[in-house]
């Protein structure tokens, strides 16, 4: 059985303001969609982990979760491509009794996504807010109520929730926002079981997918791709390096690990960028109790870690015999350094040093409210904002109890307040 629902179009794609700033301004077309999505309410029929798929226009397959089913967090999120679809499994997929501190920054920062949302209007910019605004002006739609405020952000791995940069993704939203639109049509007329609308977590191995064709949204089939995370194993091609430390001593074991440091960056003269988090590869020396030096870099290029950490050890007294890796990506890193050099690399999940070395950098992350500054502080509103409860849940208990003190004392906006209080009170 074939199931459809005609493709909505509206009105022109051209920019409602000229790009102002450093914002760039969303298309009538998406505020038109983005609308018709909230009026939809397809989170009353899908939760968070029933994801759909969508045929884009250019080529590529979309997995859409809605979220909203609790009452929170409205919106729809457009993970593309293998590379989004594996995010969005890391978050489905994660225990959130065995998150630590690391695993928590590490999952929020690996997102791979295009979310529009509806938030209260302290939640948008300056020039979000006014946009909304006189969208909303010329098209008589009231903004009136909590959520009501479409918001479009931009996840990257290892960079800051940001605005759209392409027009490529305003056209790739306004695909999902289409499709989702047409799907909840076809669902007043069939229930979500018969269309294979279930939780990814039971093993399911095909979704419906939604493809334009012929002047409407048809209903297929796709498979899921590999939920697994491959790092990039990056070539050490530096000869000199090489024979260096092929020639050095070696003893001992030194225990290495990567984190992705919550704590955004944005270097100087690149406003239109957005921040990233830094990609951190800590190193201790078991033989002398030492903590070297971390490497540190935007994580872009995994050949930089590299090289960094050749440096290291070019550098060092004796090189390791032994380094046992932490975490996948670390060892990726280093694997053909340590065969070009004769160290044995291993991966394994016990330490003796490495946790308390890692759980020391996390704890240079400001926590307190005092700690940060306006900008800081928004920077921090903003991302706990996009979180939905789930999300928020599996953080740790420390930080919880920060941001329920904060939301009790009125320092937290009112939207995000009143979502701490209900997530936490009296656990």
């Amino acid at each position: 059985m074939q199931y459809a629902a005609e493709y909505d179009t509206f009105g022109s794609n051209k920019t409602i303001i000229a790009q102002k700033g450093r914002e760039m301004m969303a298309t009538e077309k998406m505020y038109e969609l983005a609308f018709r999505f909230k009026g939809a309410k397809l989170w009353q029929q899908l939760y968070d982990d029933e994801a759909f798929a969508v045929k884009l226009a250019d080529g590529e397959i979309g997995y859409c979760s809605v979220m909203g089913r609790m009452g929170d967090h409205f919106a729809l999120g457009l993970y593309v491509g293998e590379e989004g679809y594996k995010s969005y499994r890391l978050l489905l997929d994660a225990d959130s009794e065995e998150l630590d501190n690391a695993a928590v920054s590490e999952m929020m920062t690996s997102q791979s996504c295009l979310q529009c949302s509806f938030e209260n209007k302290d939640m948008l910019s300056t020039g979000e807010l006014e946009e909304v605004r006189q969208y909303a002006k010329a098209h008589n739609k009231k903004l009136g109520g909590s959520n009501a405020f479409p918001q479009f952000t931009k996840f990257r791995p290892g960079r800051y929730p940001w605005r759209y940069d392409s027009r490529l993704d305003e056209q790739r939203i306004c695909d999902a926002l289409s499709a989702a639109v047409a799907l909840k049509r076809i669902l007043l007329k069939t229930g979500k079981e018969e269309l294979g609308l279930r939780s990814l977590q039971e093993s399911v191995q095909k979704i419906p997918m939604l493809a334009y064709a012929n002047g409407r949204w048809v209903i297929q089939y796709t498979r899921l791709p590999s939920a697994e995370i491959r790092y990039p194993e990056p070539v050490f091609a530096n000869e000199v390096l090489t024979a260096h430390i092929q020639r050095k001593k070696k003893k001992g074991v030194w225990e290495c690990g990567t984190i992705r440091f919550p704590g955004a960056v944005q270097e100087e003269g690149q406003k239109e960028e957005a921040p990233y988090f830094p990609l951190v590869l800590v190193c201790a020396n078991l033989e002398t109790g030492r903590v070297l030096q971390p490497v540190i870099t935007d994580g872009e290029d995994a050949a930089e870690t590299m090289n960094g950490f050749a440096q290291q050890l070019m550098e060092a007294a004796a090189a390791p015999k032994t380094i046992r890796c932490g975490d996948d990506r670390c060892f990726a890193i280093l694997k053909d350094l340590c065969e070009k050099t004769g160290i044995r690399l291993v991966r394994t999940d016990v330490f003796e040093l490495l946790d308390d070395a890692l759980a020391d950098l996390l704890e240079h992350v400001p926590e307190d409210e005092d700690d940060l500054n306006d900008e800081e502080l928004e920077e921090l509103y903003g991302m706990l904002l996009q979180m939905s409860d789930e999300e928020l849940r599996q953080l740790p208990e420390d930080y919880t109890g920060v941001l329920l003190g904060l939301a009790e004392d009125g320092t937290l906006p009112h939207g995000l307040a009143g979502r701490i209080k209900k997530l936490f009170r009296g656990r």
